[in-house]
């Protein structure tokens, strides 16, 4: 019987459980990047999760997964998805772009509605955002759930939002 680490701490999952596979597709075009590479620890050291960011070159923002729109921040910046598995992926437009209260971003979606992959969640205003001094990277982070077993990033200079797979999870079913 070997073991694997799923990548979140020290949690450890047997091999010998029916796995299924969850992909993530680009929240928006742009590069996908590993999380390790965004400038804020808070990601970059997976403190809150695991999961993948894209330099954006759009301004669209769209949900990886199906789910139930658990929070949606006042600022119109975080959206946190709870997918029918229970797990739980917070997509983050932007580092520390909290504190501009929402200016720069329109939100449309409501919390607790549910939301298909592929909807539309947001859109943000690029060159408001950067010209704040704010980066505008955005953080897709898979919080940590028991399920998970492991991800896969798939790192592109080109992806197509809805289109490009940026991280597959193994979780168990």
């Amino acid at each position: 019987m070997s073991n694997q680490s799923n990548g979140f701490g020290d949690q450890v999952k047997e091999q010998n459980h029916e796995t299924k596979e969850l992909i993530l597709s680009a929240v928006t075009d742009g590069e996908i990047i590993s999380i390790e590479e965004v400038q804020d620890d808070l990601f970059s050291q997976k403190m809150i999760g695991d999961g993948y960011a894209i330099r954006p070159t759009s301004e669209v923002v769209y949900a990886p997964v199906s789910g139930k729109l658990i929070e949606v921040a006042d600022a119109k910046h975080a959206y946190y998805i709870q997918t029918d598995g229970g797990m739980k992926v917070l997509i983050h437009i932007g580092i520390d772009t909290l504190l501009l209260n929402g200016e720069g971003f329109q939100s449309y979606v409501e919390k607790n509605k549910r939301v298909e992959k592929g909807e539309r969640l947001a859109i943000f205003d690029q060159k408001f955002i950067s010209e704040r001094g704010f980066n505008t990277v955005i953080p897709v982070i898979v919080l940590e759930h028991d399920s998970v077993v492991s991800l896969e990033l798939f790192p592109t200079k080109k992806a197509k939002a809805n289109e490009t797979h940026a991280l597959k999870i193994r979780l168990i079913e």
